[in-house]
């Protein structure tokens, strides 16, 4: 049996097809993530599955997906039924650990597809990406400007909804879209355009309400400076994007009030509120430290004594609006471990990459651990989607193996020792 890259090698067919199928996928993902973010997670599973088709037997999962990384992910999956055995609701938490395992492993196995491709095809790909961002991103700076005339129309506001949440999905979304995008500027010669862009789609964050996308771009914003450096710097920058994912949140909880920034007005409303969340949670940890309260917990844990943070505000919403705490709350000290492997495994695909691709793959990473500390809770669909959507499209602006190159991904992905420089 040929493996998937000779069946595209033999069939430039199948391989126009794959790469007008991932195109399309593409053109999709940024208004999509704006106007409708839940439909993401069908629309990956659409051109996973259309992708595979395409190319049948040879592009079976196995063959395909990053093995490693699957493992990992594996893994930690496998902790998470067991820890829903502990849950409050052991039914529903084992479903739901199994519905994100396998919309991580289609994620995996849609990055693989995009691998397959060569430069032409993914210039294609990522033309289609291009344009779905030029449509996505005027309609959040015309509604960000005029009070959401867009969104609201497309969204219906009249019952008195707020859609103000809603349109901040989209930011954080574009926020992240955004480092493909500047990585493929760079590759074609645009260095201007390739600065410019990150920064100027943080300039119109700080229209938005999205205090997530405006903290998380900064930060990459600063990663970028500090990765141009060299390899060296970068790898320091993923370094403390790791371990500062697993600390941020409770050095917040435990300095903010130190230094008095908890009084007055000083903060906002909606970061007072995270940090009330983070206490309770940080104090459920404490309790239950090696294996967690079961996996998706959080909107359960007791908090017998502890005072709202409003009158007729949930103590512990349906996440604690930031992943590692989630994570430890959850499956506990083996859940993080298992956690931790899969971010270093992925920095350290990152780490392989050339300059300066990896410069901006490094502010990509940045920013959506950043946004994951902040906004979403972890076991979210569309979220995962969104943040594996964007992994492969960045796959896509990376230049395509060459022939030796070609054959070390063919020799991993048939279990040889070969190895390979792509992601």
């Amino acid at each position: 049996m040929t493996n998937a890259s000779e069946a595209l090698s033999n069939n430039p067919q199948r391989a126009n097809r794959l790469s007008i199928i991932l195109m399309l996928f593409a053109l999709l993902l940024a208004p999509l993530s704006l106007l409708a973010a839940k439909a993401v997670v069908p629309l990956v599973f659409a051109a996973a599955l259309a992708g595979g088709l395409v190319l049948g037997t040879s592009a079976l999962p196995w063959r395909v997906i990053d093995r490693r990384l699957a493992g990992a992910f594996a893994l930690f999956i496998a902790w998470c039924l067991v820890a829903a055995w502990w849950s409050f609701h052991p039914a529903d938490a084992a479903t739901l650990a199994l519905r994100v395992g396998v919309l991580l492993l289609v994620l995996l196995y849609l990055a693989g597809l995009v691998r397959l491709l060569d430069d032409r095809q993914r210039k294609r790909v990522v033309h289609g990406l291009c344009l779905g961002f030029a449509v996505a991103a005027p309609i959040v700076l015309i509604d960000l400007l005029f009070g959401m005339p867009i969104f609201g129309l497309l969204k219906g506001t009249a019952g008195g909804g707020n859609t103000n949440w809603q349109l901040n999905r989209g930011v954080s979304a574009l926020a992240i879209l955004v480092w493909p995008l500047a990585a493929f500027a760079w590759r074609q010669g645009w260095h201007a355009a390739a600065l410019l862009l990150p920064s100027a789609f943080f300039a119109l964050t700080l229209l938005s309400d999205s205090s997530a996308s405006m903290i998380a771009l900064g930060a990459a914003l600063l990663a970028t400076a500090v990765a141009c450096f060299g390899r060296a710097a970068a790898r320091l920058v993923l370094a403390a994007a790791v371990v500062g994912t697993l600390l941020a949140a409770p050095l917040a909880v435990d300095l903010i009030p130190r230094a008095g920034l908890d009084q007055g007005d000083m903060l906002p409303r909606n970061a007072l509120h995270r940090l009330h969340i983070w206490e309770v949670v940080s104090d459920r940890i404490g309790e239950r430290p090696v294996l967690g309260w079961g996996f998706d917990a959080s909107p359960d844990l007791p908090t017998a004594g502890v005072e709202p943070f409003a009158p007729g505000v949930k103590i512990i919403p349906s996440h604690p609006h930031n992943g590692a705490l989630q994570i430890m709350v959850e499956t506990g000290a083996v859940g993080i471990l298992f956690a931790v492997a899969v971010l270093v495994l992925i920095a350290r695909r990152i780490d392989r990459l050339g300059s300066p691709a990896m410069v901006f793959a490094v502010a990509m990473f940045v920013t959506v651990l950043g946004i994951a500390s902040i906004a979403y809770g972890l076991w979210q669909s569309h979220w995962l989607a969104l943040a594996g959507a964007a992994a492969a499209m960045f796959v896509a602006v990376l230049p395509a193996p060459g022939p030796k190159e070609a054959g070390q991904m063919t020799a991993q992905l048939l279990g040889s020792d070969g190895r390979t420089t792509e992601p």
